[in-house]
């Protein structure tokens, strides 16, 4: 019986299962009679039984879980901070001062130019700053020193 064509995935199922559950006595005899025939699943079986064993010994010492836990506390106070007003009120006021920059802006702009434009001979138009208003003096009303 050729247990390379037919029993390789099984074998791979089988002894991934093997640290999760105890197999049947049927599935411990395929899993060495297929070990003694297949080079590649062998192998395959000690490079994951490594790996598990690397992951085992990279796992968090007690030592190590305060270091966590601090690190985990930072972050929230960090986002506690920038949910408060206080993280964002530096650009609250800036976006105030732009605001108020822009209505005064928009605000010289919209008042009129108050010139006066006079005619040249070349029909060119020339602009003259606004008259002076001065006061009209009312000569009946003058009083007369006697």
């Amino acid at each position: 019986m050729n247990y390379r064509l037919f029993g390789c995935k099984k074998f791979i199922r089988l002894s991934s299962e093997q640290a999760d559950r105890t197999l049947t006595e049927r599935e411990d005899r395929f899993l060495s009679r297929h070990r003694e025939v297949c080079v590649d699943c062998r192998k395959a079986e000690v490079t994951t039984s490594c790996a598990l064993n690397m992951l085992r010994m990279a796992t968090l010492e007690p030592e190590e879980a305060p270091m966590f836990e601090d690190r985990v506390i930072r972050k929230l106070k960090v986002q506690q901070v920038r949910e408060s007003l206080n993280y964002w009120s530096p650009a609250l006021v800036g976006a105030g001062i732009a605001c108020g920059v822009i209505f005064v802006t928009l605000h010289l702009a919209s008042v009129p130019i108050q010139t006066k434009r006079a005619i040249l001979h070349a029909g060119q138009a020339k602009r003259e700053a606004p008259s002076r208003i001065e006061p009209k003096l009312e000569i009946d009303r003058v009083p007369v020193l006697r």
